[in-house]
């Protein structure tokens, strides 16, 4: 059970149940997973976790809510950038090679119970939101083919971590992504034939 004493108590308590949460989804799916499992994984009463969560769905949007946080430093880092050749290849890159555990579990996760979150997370929340966002920030409206390479561009980290063996490590979802980025964004990649 996490400490509950001090000033982040209910920070550290929160963090736990996520924790719990995202695994316990990841195991047993997300209509398998009660919110009393997620109580007892966590060591607390099931009072004290409807004080922090009032729900499951509560919960699943939390957890989406710190991936749509990460886009969105992302997307105000790039906006902050001189527009330069590169720029693009930079902040892709910068989101593959920040990816962590948490978050690949967390796509896995949300690949399996896309009906949940589609109910559960608000537009301002969804991860979708946020890639598209970026996306955005890099390419032209009208141009559909060039507009479906960047989602690709910044969806390496998730097409590799589908295509991974699931004994593949962290370290290879990570080097094939980045192989991916690279290919996609070789200058001349954005040009249509």
């Amino acid at each position: 059970m996490p400490k509950r004493s001090g000033p982040n108590a209910g920070a550290t308590t929160r963090e736990a149940v996520l924790e719990a949460a995202r695994r316990l989804f990841t195991q047993r799916g997300y209509d398998g997973t009660s919110m009393r499992d997620i109580a007892g994984e966590v060591g607390l009463t099931n009072a004290a976790l409807y004080y922090h969560f009032p729900g499951k769905d509560s919960i699943l949007a939390a957890l989406s809510r710190t991936r749509r946080d990460e886009l969105d430093a992302l997307a105000r880092w790039a906006q902050a950038q001189e527009s330069r050749p590169g720029l693009l290849r930079e902040t892709a890159l910068r989101w593959v090679d920040g990816a962590t555990r948490e978050r690949l579990e967390g796509m896995r996760l949300a690949q399996a119970i896309l009906p949940a979150l589609a109910r559960a997370v608000p537009d301002e929340a969804s991860v979708p939101g946020g890639f598209e966002t970026l996306v955005g920030l890099f390419t032209d409206a009208d141009d559909p083919v060039d507009r479906l390479r960047i989602r690709l561009v910044f969806d390496a980290f998730g097409c590799a971590s589908q295509a991974a063996e699931p004994d593949d490590d962290l370290d290879t979802i990570i080097a094939a992504a980045r192989l991916l980025v690279l290919a996609l964004t070789e200058p001349g990649a954005d040009r249509t034939s």
